[in-house]
């Protein structure tokens, strides 16, 4: 019987990739094994590491309560995760600190809360010094604009990317290396091109 439905419900989407993240040192045995759900009790916490401290270390035991303890934290508070590029997070971090927010979360509210508008003076003036720094957000427009494309449209634009790079090739100076194809290899080396052709 299923007694933590939030513990079940992690050990049944993460159990096999953190097992398959420890190393050997964190096995009794010393050597990775395979360990099969049949073999382990997921009802509750206790009886799972019970069942778990016969094959693997305390400290790997340490590692799997921690991460369900962020996960059961995040959980209960409705917390999910954000993925940002590191120069968002770094605008975003300078943003938290020019407004005077506590954390990243209150940060955001700064700007979407309405619980925060007697300080909208205080957000447009951060948004304002902002918006006077360098803030490189083009691989971030590139990136949305090719994935909203069908693919079709992808390749269509990888051709017009190879036409334009290869004019510009040709308009350059004469590489001194002479073996190979190095225009074929710039091109390949080039990083506009790639994030287009990584997504057909």
């Amino acid at each position: 019987m299923i007694k933590d439905k939030i513990w079940h419900e992690y050990m049944e989407k993460n159990f096999d990739k953190f097992i398959s993240s420890l190393r050997n040192n964190d096995f009794i045995s010393g050597e990775k094994e395979i360990i099969n759900d049949s073999e382990v009790d997921f009802s509750e916490p206790k009886i799972t590491y019970d069942c778990l401290r016969k094959i693997i270390t305390q400290e790997a035991i340490k590692k799997l309560q921690n991460r369900f303890r962020a996960h059961k934290h995040r959980k209960n508070r409705g917390i999910k995760n954000l993925q940002l590029k590191s120069h968002s997070l770094k605008m975003l971090n300078k943003f938290k600190a020019q407004v005077g927010a506590e954390t990243l979360e209150e940060a955001i509210d700064f700007l979407l809360s309405p619980d925060y508008r007697d300080y909208e003076h205080d957000v447009d003036q951060a948004k304002q010094r902002l918006g006077d720094e360098k803030f490189d957000s083009t691989e971030l427009m590139f990136d949305s604009f090719i994935k909203r494309l069908k693919n079709y449209d992808r390749e269509r634009l990888s051709l017009i990317i190879e036409l334009a790079f290869n004019e510009g090739w040709r308009a350059a100076k004469k590489t001194k290396r002479r073996t190979g194809d190095p225009q074929k290899e710039a091109l390949n080396k080039f990083d506009l091109y790639n994030r287009v052709i990584n997504l057909i």
